[in-house]
């Protein structure tokens, strides 16, 4: 699902029926179907944890607790906790797995990781482990590699000892401009590209072609791409239930069964 910080005030004080709002109820229909008592959630930071003086590829979020987001622009604050048990031991999967993951004790939130959960988790009663993936600061490790991260973290799911239901989110855009030149252009013909590639499940073609160059012509902010192809690695071959795009970024859902 997306994360523009401007959906709360927007949904929560609507002029006309949003699409928006519709979309996010359809999602979290399916979220609360499902009753996971712990979300991984893949996103990227917006320079609020990580600037270009230290920004990792893949960081896992190891705090007991986490607040945010404090911006003028998001109209909402939430505190959420952590899984703490279970991002150690991602992290130590990941590790054997030949990721070499970052880990983050303390977390400072901003809406791209608070914005589904919002919508998803509202009274945040069930944890997250949040796993930031860069989707930013170039040089960008590439979308294969994404994908991957995504297998591995499925492969953790599986093996997993506990008990627990997961469900895994992933947030962002597949073309938008942020301030840029491009700002109001939506580049359709890559929107329709991916939402096709992500329909019928070509999930490894997709990641083959979502080149950093590629995603650059359709807009600044349009890498965090690469949150869903982290996550398509996690769904292996299965479909999605549906994949509704809207402005630039969209909507999907996957049910899956271990």
């Amino acid at each position: 699902m997306p994360h523009p910080p401007r959906l709360v005030k927007e949904i929560e004080d609507p002029h006309e029926p949003l699409k928006s709002e519709a979309m996010f109820r359809q999602v979290r229909q399916h979220v609360e179907k499902a009753e996971p008592d712990v979300i991984i959630e893949v996103d990227s930071d917006h320079f609020v944890n990580f600037f270009y003086n230290n920004v990792p590829a893949f960081c896992l979020g190891l705090a007991e607790e986490s607040e945010g987001p404090q911006e003028i622009w998001c109209a909402m604050s939430h505190t959420f906790k952590g899984h703490v048990p279970m991002a150690q031991d991602l992290l130590s999967y990941g590790i054997g797995s030949n990721f070499d993951l970052a880990a983050a004790h303390e977390l400072r939130l901003d809406h791209s990781i608070m914005i589904p959960l919002h919508f998803l988790n509202p009274g945040m009663e069930i944890p997250v482990v949040p796993l930031y993936v860069n989707g930013f600061a170039a040089p960008l490790p590439n979308a294969p590699r994404y994908f991957s991260l995504g297998q591995m973290i499925r492969g953790f799911v599986d093996q997993w000892g506990g008990n627990e239901r997961i469900a895994i989110i992933a947030s962002g855009a597949f073309a938008q401009d942020v301030g840029g030149p491009l700002r109001g252009w939506i580049d359709e013909e890559w929107v329709d590209t991916v939402s096709g590639f992500l329909e019928e499940g070509k999930y490894e073609t997709l990641a083959g072609r979502a080149t950093a160059e590629r995603m650059a012509v359709a807009g600044n902010n349009s890498s965090e791409l690469l949150n869903w192809i982290t996550l398509t690695g996690a769904v292996g071959d299965t479909l999605p239930l549906f994949v509704e795009t809207d402005n630039g970024t969209a909507y999907g859902v996957w049910e899956l069964d271990k």
